[in-house]
């Protein structure tokens, strides 16, 4: 019940925050130091630890296009604390400013799209009469706001559009349970877009020395995943990305072993969900299968019927996370943490382009055509055939399957 109350205040926040956005002019001007940072910094998840104030250098070094223009500005106030921020993308003339504040029973976080004028983010911590933590609450917008559409519409109809298309909203909204002032157990419920609403329990572990060390998250059904992992001390991201993907396509090939998949296989699916799931969940298919969908559909367009209608015919499979569940959390925590969604595509590629060109470590029997492929499909329908090149499909073998109506 009170999970669900948290829920709705939150909710109810996001809707007020609609009249207030010129809040940020006020906290812009309460700026009397500034810096500007490569990057998501200054986490409201991370205030009352020493990360907060003393972010990382920057995580990813590579100057890259995506980055060149990913340069956020803090603005800190008299006390030294962070209280307005600004970033966007000149390019595409899309920009972003939020608030810091502070009390005694909540710190909060407010962050808009300028064009649109939409609240795309709220991070909301609240704590007791003793000053310890009780609740988090988080929100982000999908897209974090932007988009043409929003522009002829009022603040009611920007409010119905987000919330009618299954809450277009990343929500998460925390209770805990605290022993000897720190936290053992959180309550949890969280929407995601199109995968709904549910609810879960974080269980906290700590080292000898007292830090906290790692967060389980158990479901209702009893299924539990590491959702935090005390980082390394200082983390290699090419290192740790390079020991994820391998770990991962021998865990994907161990996965099809222990299920006595039909082989030789043709086609591995790894499908992901953008910003959200990054484990994958496997549907192979065989190369009896693709022959016998291009013999009874000859000259016949069947993309549909290879890549898509395929979810009906064949399970999915969940892969066993636990060889690789430790090294893949600190990194998803390093991207969550920067925002950079696309290098956990970048990631499962990775790990495509290590089975397809591997043929499955020569483990179980593959067609001379085989390809493993990772995808959103309600992402990346129209750029599959440079999704394929990236998971190491040549262009000759594109080519081909073009002509037989694959594609």
């Amino acid at each position: 019940m009170y999970l669900e109350i948290l829920k709705q205040n939150l909710l109810s926040r996001w809707k007020q925050a609609f009249h207030e956005f010129d809040r940020l002019q006020e906290y812009k001007t309460n700026v009397t130091s500034e810096k500007y940072i490569p990057g998501f910094r200054y986490n409201l998840a991370d205030y009352g630890t020493p990360a907060f104030l003393q972010p990382e250098e920057k995580l990813f070094p590579v100057a890259t296009v995506r980055e060149i223009n990913d340069y956020h500005f803090y603005g800190f106030s008299a006390d030294g604390l962070p209280c307005y921020t600004s970033y966007g993308n000149a390019v595409s003339n899309v920009f972003w400013q939020g608030y810091y504040s502070y009390g005694k029973e909540w710190v909060e976080y407010v962050e808009y799209n300028v064009g649109t004028k939409i609240p795309s983010c709220i991070k909301r911590i609240q704590y007791d009469e003793n000053g310890q933590k009780v609740a988090w609450q988080s929100l982000l917008v999908m897209g974090r706001g932007e988009g043409d559409a929003y522009m002829d519409m009022d603040t009611e109809e920007k409010m119905a559009s987000i919330m009618d298309h299954e809450h277009s909203l990343f929500c998460n909204v925390e209770k805990y349970e605290l022993s000897a002032g720190r936290i053992e157990k959180a309550h949890c419920l969280s929407i995601t877009p199109g995968a709904g609403e549910s609810e879960y329990e974080n269980i906290y572990k700590y080292n000898s020395t007292g830090e906290l060390d790692e967060i389980r998250t158990v479901y209702a059904s009893g299924t539990s995943k590491l959702s935090y992992a005390r980082p390394d001390e200082k983390p290699n991201i090419q290192i740790l990305m390079a020991t994820v993907a391998e770990s991962m396509a021998i865990a994907i090939t161990d996965t099809l072993e222990e299920h006595k998949v039909e082989t030789p296989l043709s086609l591995l699916e790894l499908s992901y969900h953008y910003a959200d799931v990054y484990i994958p969940s496997l549907s192979p298919r065989s190369v009896a299968f693709t022959k016998k969908i291009s013999k009874q559909h000859p000259d016949e367009d069947i993309f549909d019927l290879i890549f898509l209608a395929t979810e009906l015919d064949h399970v999915y499979l969940d892969i066993a996370a636990e060889k690789f569940e430790r090294p893949f959390t600190q990194l998803m925590q390093i991207i969550s943490k920067e925002e950079k969604w696309e290098m956990g595509s970048i990631l499962l590629r990775k790990v495509a382009h290590i089975l397809t060109t591997g043929k499955l470590f020569g483990r179980l029997p593959v067609g001379d055509e085989f390809a493993a492929y990772a995808v959103d499909w309600g992402m990346e329908m129209e750029d599959f055939e440079d999704v394929l090149r990236e998971c190491g499909v040549s262009g000759k073998m594109i080519g081909s399957w073009k002509e037989r109506g694959w594609l």
